[in-house]
């Protein structure tokens, strides 16, 4: 699954992200990197967005590079108590 993110990232940095689990990095990765490609399309900007883009994908590529083999799961267990009288 990490060579499947790693390839994914390569082409949409913050896509590969999700398929190992880590859905927060890769909404925050694949924003980022959606401004970036903004403020190059505007011309002037292309100072910060090129930096910004290059930035967001070797992040995307070391996320999905050193996730775990496996997403963590977290079980939330719910104690249903009476009431106190």
């Amino acid at each position: 699954m990490k060579v499947v993110a790693i390839i994914v990232n390569l082409f949409f940095p913050g896509v590969g992200s999700f398929f190992v689990g880590k859905v927060g990095q890769g909404i925050a990765q694949l924003i980022l990197y959606i401004i970036g490609l903004v403020l190059i399309f505007t011309g002037i900007l292309a100072i910060v967005g090129i930096p910004l883009c290059i930035g967001v994908w070797i992040w995307g590529l070391v996320t999905a590079a050193t996730s775990p083999t496996q997403p963590v799961q977290v079980e939330v267990v719910y104690k249903n108590e009476p009431p106190a009288a």
